[in-house]
């Protein structure tokens, strides 16, 4: 597979969102860069349905999957023109969304709710139907853009603090063994550490100042390849899979199982 220039593209990047009532997972398919993709993925059938493409950026670590896996709550960015433009037309000249918070219905982007975000966003689902936005409770009603229906939603109060990407974690059988003093700058030493069973998950700030995942295997048994995951954990099946150079495998032993390439999945404009 090339691109329009003959060049072959980077590997997609892969992260995962797992439903801890269900055997339901939403996959974040980033790649090319502008580009985003949702899947619904049934993990007790290995069935995977292809969704929306979005033109953007939809932040997988501040967003987070109903412990039903029916509705999904994202970040998501794009400061062109022409999403100006929609946004103005939609909600007032005035309406300035160069990031917003929407809920949808996975694999589908299209918001059942939708905020506009600051340098802030995202949330947490405490419930099937009640969402906490990582916004402040005084501007929720302000930012509100479609008010979703059959949802109870609120803001966050005070000095009250919202890690979406740990609850989402957590929610799903991943424990905290290491939590960093302050998340900015705080380099390798003071990393975010959580484990799941034998797997070991660590999010460092690199050199560059973006944040990283790495995975260890902490079981005296072999399991080769994690070095290179962009993804990893066990499904409600007690499988671990791992997301790594576009594809998706299930592990058996030291043995991975393709279970998809998501690497052929492009837009159609990038297709050749």
């Amino acid at each position: 597979m090339t691109s329009v220039n003959g060049t072959r593209p980077a590997p997609a990047r892969i992260w995962v969102l797992l439903a801890s009532d269900a055997s339901t997972a939403v996959i974040i398919r980033r790649g090319p860069s502008r580009w985003t993709r949702l899947y619904v993925w049934n993990t007790r059938t290995d069935t995977i349905l292809p969704g929306s493409w979005f033109a953007g950026r939809l932040y997988e670590w501040v967003s987070d999957l109903s412990p039903d896996g029916r509705h999904l709550v994202y970040l998501a960015r794009n400061e062109s023109k022409r999403r100006l433009h929609a946004a103005a037309e939609a909600f007032g000249k005035e309406t300035t969304m160069w990031t917003w918070t929407a809920v949808c219905t996975p694999p589908w982007v299209k918001a059942l709710g939708l905020w506009s975000a600051g340098p802030e966003g995202g949330g947490i689902w405490t419930s099937h139907h009640t969402l906490v936005l990582d916004h402040p409770a005084s501007l929720v009603a302000n930012q509100t853009r479609i008010q979703p229906v059959s949802f109870t939603v609120r803001g966050r109060e005070g000095t009250e603090q919202i890690h979406v990407l740990v609850t989402s974690l957590e929610r799903t059988g991943w424990q905290v063994t290491q939590r960093p003093e302050r998340w900015f700058g705080s380099g390798k030493a003071g990393a975010l550490v959580l484990r799941k069973g034998k797997l070991e998950l660590r999010f460092a700030k690199s050199p560059h100042g973006r944040w990283e995942a790495t995975y260890t295997w902490l079981g005296t048994e072999a399991c080769p390849g994690l070095e290179q995951a962009s993804w990893a954990d066990f499904d409600q099946q007690g499988r671990l899979l791992v997301a790594k150079e576009g594809c998706l495998f299930a592990v058996r032993g030291a043995a991975f199982q393709e279970l998809m390439d998501l690497n052929q999945d492009q837009p159609k404009r990038h297709a050749t």
